[in-house]
C-alpha cells in the first residue's frame, strides 16, 4: 500500500479518510518532530471541514508543546509567506487544492515556507505510526490568531509597481481562498477588475475548483463577449493560475508557466528554470528565448525547491499552472503569476493570443492503466530494461525523448495506476508516442504479473 503522503501532502474525504483524530495525531507528530517546542503557522482554505480540522490540528500541536499561530482562512501562498513572516518553525495548510468539496487534506511547510521534502514527510509519518509525544500540563503550547493577509498585501504592493496602463481583467476565484484578496490587490495595482465566483464557499457552487477548460466556460464566454484583456482562473487554494486569452481560449498550465517566465526573467542573464519531467517542451523554447537552461526534477512542488536549494535557480514551476518565484515565496504563487501576465500585456501592448503565438504549439495525450501498488517497482525495472536502447531519463519514472516528441511512463503516487504522457507537435505523432508507451507498459505489466 502507498504511504499516507502523496506527491505533496495528504488528502482524503473529510470525516472519513481524513478525520479530526488524524488531524490531532498529525499535529502531535509535527510537534514531536520539532522537539516539542517552537511555533507552527496554520492556515486553511474555504472547505466546510477546514475549521473543524484546524481545531483538531491546533490541539495536537499545543498538546505537543508547540505554539499555534492561527492565520485563519488564507490562500496557500499567504500561509507560506506567514510562516516565514512570523518566524515560525513550520507551517501547515489545511487544503485539498483542486479536489472536490468533500475532500480535505494537509500540506506541511518548513521554516522558510517551503513544502516538506519526501524525507521529512516520511519521518513525520514514522512518528505518527509510533505515536507523538505529549507534554506536561505546564508545558502545553499557546494558541493565538494572527493576521498574515495585511503584511502579505503590503509586501506585494511594495514589490510590484502599478501597471503601465489600465487592463480589464475578469477573474474567476472558484469561490476559493483567494476570492476576497486577489481581486482587491489587482485593483490596487491599476486593473479594472470584474470578479466571478468570488464569494468564499466550501461547497464550490460556481464551478468545481479544478480550473480545466470545461470548468471555466463561464469565464471564457465572459472574456470573449466583452472587451476584457484576459481572464484569470484559480484553483481552490489559489496557488495556481490558468489564463484565458481575449478570444476566450484557455492556455495550458505549461504555456502559462512559459510565458510568465519570459516576462519575469527577461532581464536575467542565463536564467535557470526548474521544472519537472512531466512539463512540456514549451519551457525549453522559453528558456532558449531567454538564453537560459531548463533543469528537470521529479514530480512534486517540494522537488523543485530541493533543486533550487541545492544548485540555485531563478524560477520554478509545474505543468498545472503553478509557478514558484523564489525571490518572493518558496511555494506556487497564483497572484504573482497573474501579475506577470498582466505586466507582460501592459508592457508590450500585445494581446494574450499574440504572445501565445510566439511559442510553438504542442499536442499532449494522457493515458493510464491499472497497476497494483506492489508491482510498480518491478514494472519500472522491466520497462527500464525494455527501453534501455533509448537511453531513457530515469529521474522520475521512464522518460523517452525523440527529435519530434517524448513520452513518460510513471506510476501514480496516490492511486494503483500507471500513467503515460506524450507530447509532439502534431496530434498524430502524440498518439503514436502514447501508443508506443502504452504498448511497452502493458507488456511489462503482463510479464511482471506472470513472474509473480
Amino acid at each position: 500500500m502507498p504511504g499516507l503522503f502523496g506527491t505533496f501532502g495528504i488528502r482524503g474525504i473529510a470525516n472519513k479518510e481524513f478525520s479530526p483524530d488524524l488531524a490531532y495525531e498529525l499535529g502531535l507528530a509535527l510537534a514531536t518532530q520539532l522537539g516539542n517546542e517552537g511555533k507552527v503557522a496554520i492556515g486553511y482554505d474555504i472547505r466546510t471541514s477546514s475549521p473543524m480540522l484546524e481545531h483538531a490540528l491546533t490541539s495536537g500541536i499545543t498538546s505537543g508543546g508547540c505554539d499555534a499561530v492561527r492565520l485563519g482562512m488564507v490562500p496557500t501562498p499567504v500561509l507560506s509567506f506567514g510562516t516565514k513572516h512570523f518566524s515560525c518553525d513550520a507551517g501547515v495548510m489545511i487544503t485539498a487544492s483542486h479536489n472536490p468539496p468533500e475532500y480535505n487534506g494537509m500540506k506541511f511547510w518548513d521554516e522558510e515556507g517551503a513544502g516538506f521534502v519526501r524525507e521529512r514527510e516520511d519521518e513525520l509519518e514514522q512518528i505518527l505510526e509510533e505515536g507523538g509525544k505529549s507534554v506536561e500540563w505546564d508545558e502545553i503550547g499557546k494558541s493565538e490568531e494572527r493576521d498574515a493577509i495585511s503584511p502579505y498585501r503590503e509586501a506585494i504592493l511594495e514589490k510590484i509597481p502599478k501597471f503601465d496602463r489600465e487592463m480589464k481583467v475578469i477573474i474567476d476565484c472558484a469561490n476559493g481562498a483567494g476570492s476576497n484578496l486577489y481581486p482587491q490587490i489587482l485593483k490596487e495595482l491599476g486593473c479594472e477588475v470584474v470578479s466571478i465566483n468570488n464569494e468564499p464557499d466550501g461547497h464550490f457552487p460556481g464551478r468545481p475548483p479544478e480550473p480545466t477548460p470545461e470548468h471555466i466556460k463561464e469565464l471564457s464566454e465572459m472574456v470573449s463577449s466583452s472587451d476584457a484583456d484576459l481572464g484569470i482562473a484559480h484553483d481552490g487554494d489559489a496557488d495556481r493560475t490558468i489564463i484565458v486569452d481575449e478570444n476566450g481560449k484557455s492556455l495550458s498550465g505549461d504555456r502559462v508557466f512559459a510565458l510568465a517566465a519570459i516576462n519575469y526573467l527577461r532581464e536575467k542573464e542565463n536564467p535557470r528554470i526548474i521544472t519537472t519531467v512531466a512539463t512540456s517542451s514549451v519551457l525549453d523554447d522559453a528558456a532558449e528565448k531567454l538564453g537560459g537552461e531548463v533543469v528537470r526534477t521529479k514530480v512534486g512542488e517540494p522537488e523543485l525547491i530541493r533543486e533550487f536549494r541545492k544548485n540555485g535557480g531563478d524560477l520554478a514551476g509545474e505543468e498545472n499552472g503553478g509557478v514558484i518565484f523564489p525571490d518572493w515565496v518558496y511555494c506556487r504563487e497564483g497572484l504573482m503569476t497573474d501579475i506577470q501576465f498582466i505586466d507582460y500585456i501592459a508592457r508590450t501592448e500585445k494581446t494574450v493570443s499574440e504572445l501565445d503565438k510566439t511559442l510553438p504549439e504542442y499536442k499532449q495525450l494522457k493515458k493510464k492503466t491499472d497497476c497494483p501498488e506492489e508491482l510498480k517497482p518491478k514494472v519500472l525495472e522491466d520497462l527500464s530494461q525494455k527501453l534501455s536502447d533509448y537511453n531513457p531519463d530515469r529521474t522520475d519514472g521512464i522518460r523517452v525523448v525523440f527529435d519530434d516528441g517524448w513520452y513518460i511512463l510513471r506510476p501514480s503516487g496516490t492511486e494503483p495506476i500507471f500513467r503515460c504522457f506524450s507530447e509532439a507537435k502534431t496530434e498524430e505523432r502524440a498518439e503514436e508516442l502514447a501508443d508506443e508507451g502504452m504498448k511497452f507498459l502493458k507488456e511489462s505489466l503482463k510479464s511482471v504479473k506472470q513472474e509473480n
